[in-house]
């Protein structure tokens, strides 16, 4: 075999490993949620996007932009990072599945000149607020009550569709409650949000 025939096999090897790698993160780049969600931290009404994680399909990362409009206290965009575990699961014959207690993590960030993530040092003392204005970390406890889909709908696409509440609470609301124990009471720190997904 000449230099020039190894190299060019070589060559052709690192082609397909290439092809097969950017095939497979191309692959991973394709959502398998859609989602709409009404309340919950994350705006009045917001639509996002989703991935399941793990081999078997318990966590999920979802994507989201939120809305309030002008009308429920002033425009604001939410842009928010989500993920959720699933450990119980409950079949439900040839319905469905429903996951009983799901455990979650998300990050909501709100551009826009009324928010910051710093504050202006000329106008704050350094430690005159420890927390961002535009930045919220949140832990979620949910349910959700998926629905196989009748062989109609599976043509389409849709596999399962899902139904779902989530509660919700801060690192500030819970900051806060903590400072105010005997004014503020436990359950109004957590917000309630209702959505609907679509799986691939």
């Amino acid at each position: 075999m000449t230099s020039n025939s190894r190299k060019g096999y070589i060559l052709l090897f690192a082609i397909l490993c290439f092809a097969k790698v950017n095939a497979n993160a191309q692959k991973f780049l394709i959502p398998r949620t859609a989602m709409i969600q009404r309340a919950g931290s994350i705006g009045y009404n917001a639509f996002g996007v989703g991935y399941n994680l793990f081999g078997n399909k318990r966590g999920s990362l979802d994507l989201a932009w939120g809305y309030v409009p002008e009308s429920k206290g002033g425009r604001q965009d939410i842009f928010a990072a989500k993920f959720a575990y699933r450990p119980l699961k409950i079949k439900l014959n040839d319905f469905g599945m429903l996951y009983v207690a799901n455990p979650g993590v998300f990050v909501t960030h709100h551009p826009g000149g009324k928010f910051h993530t710093t504050l202006n040092k000329d106008q704050y003392p350094a430690g005159y607020y420890w927390w961002s204005s535009a930045v919220r970390f949140h832990i979620s406890a949910s349910t959700e009550l998926r629905i196989n889909t009748p062989k109609s709908l599976v043509r389409t696409g849709v596999e399962q569709m899902a139904v779902y509440s989530e509660f919700n609470t801060n690192e500030l609301y819970a900051v806060s409650w903590f400072k105010n124990r005997d004014h503020l009471p436990f359950r109004d720190i957590f917000k309630l949000g209702f959505g609907v997904k679509a799986y691939f």
